[in-house]
């Protein structure tokens, strides 16, 4: 019941919304645009593929070939968000964390954001397909629509595993940037893939830890929402020790990849790092504790895929 007292007020505010013309100048629409496409996730999953394209390449890694997927990647990634904006925009303004986003603001129409999200998914999957193959084509689409089916329509409504099932969407930019070097899958993008699937769930815990009322209020069933913060905060600290752990584990299973002392230098530092505030959050666990594993996840995987492209190409 509280539930469906919350979306009803939920489409009251958006519906009263939508009455109000928004006037924008162009700087600003533009801006608007590029908000919809959640740049800093994007930034991080056409990282993820341009790392997949050069390990795969090495030193022969051509620079039209990672713009290429950089731009493939940055379109489908980019209009996969402007979808999430468009599907959460009644949801969106009962929180803080997204109440000024363009669409539940209606400084971008809902109808603007579909359409736009479409094209540029589309525009991504053309390129993917006639600058690389099929296979790449494939895993973009598949990473899109895990993202808009799996995780946003059917996922984050319904259960609090959401963000660790979910997390396969990001999976999916490392195999399209190895298919995309070779026309296959190597173990190697399996293993940068996993990285940024076990990254997902101690990132977005110690967010929604923070967030909690806004989560309560949308009816989203968030971890931090059904238990309670010491919970919560254990489940954190567990789930980044898989992810430490397997940072490192290239060193012993040569299957997944070949790394030099730059990588693991900086996997032991971040993983050192990650364990500090994993060990400070169970001494004392407060929110703000809760919510430094989300900031130090934010540099984490960039680092280490630094560190991977390093070391494939020196």
């Amino acid at each position: 019941m509280a539930s469906e007292g919350n979306q009803d007020a939920s489409s009251r505010m958006y519906y009263r919304l939508k009455s109000t013309l928004v006037q924008m100048t162009w700087r600003q629409t533009v801006s608007s645009y590029v908000e919809l496409t959640k740049p800093g996730i994007m930034s991080l999953l056409v990282l993820e593929a341009i790392t997949a394209m050069v390990v795969a390449a090495g030193r022969h890694a051509q620079l039209t070939s990672i713009a290429g997927i950089a731009v493939a990647g940055a379109l489908a990634s980019g209009g996969s968000g402007a979808l999430n904006h468009y599907l959460e925009r009644k949801k969106d303004i009962l929180m803080t964390r997204t109440d000024k986003r363009p669409v539940a603001t209606n400084r971008i129409y809902p109808r603007n954001a579909l359409t736009f999200g479409l094209i540029m998914i589309t525009l991504g999957l053309v390129i993917s397909y006639f600058a690389f193959n099929v296979l790449t084509f494939a895993l973009i689409f598949l990473g899109s629509a895990s993202y808009i089916f799996l995780y946003t329509l059917y996922l984050k409504p319904r259960t609090h595993w959401n963000i660790v099932v979910g997390g396969i969407a990001g999976v999916f930019p490392a195999l399209a940037g190895w298919a995309a070097a070779v026309n296959g899958i190597g173990w190697p993008s399996i293993f940068i893939g996993l990285l940024v699937f076990l990254w997902t769930p101690p990132h977005f815990w110690g967010l929604s830890l923070k967030f909690k009322d806004d989560y309560a209020r949308t009816g989203y069933p968030m971890l931090s929402v059904l238990k309670n913060q010491t919970e919560v905060i254990r489940w954190i600290v567990l789930s980044t020790i898989p992810l430490i752990i397997f940072s490192i584990l290239p060193i012993v299973v040569h299957l997944f990849g070949s790394f030099d002392a730059i990588y693991y230098g900086i996997a032991i530092v971040m993983g050192f790092a990650f364990a500090l505030v994993d060990y400070r959050m169970l001494k004392n666990p407060t929110t703000e504790n809760g919510f430094n594993a989300f900031l130090i996840s934010l540099p984490y995987l960039f680092l280490l895929f630094a560190g991977m492209i390093i070391s494939a190409v020196i």
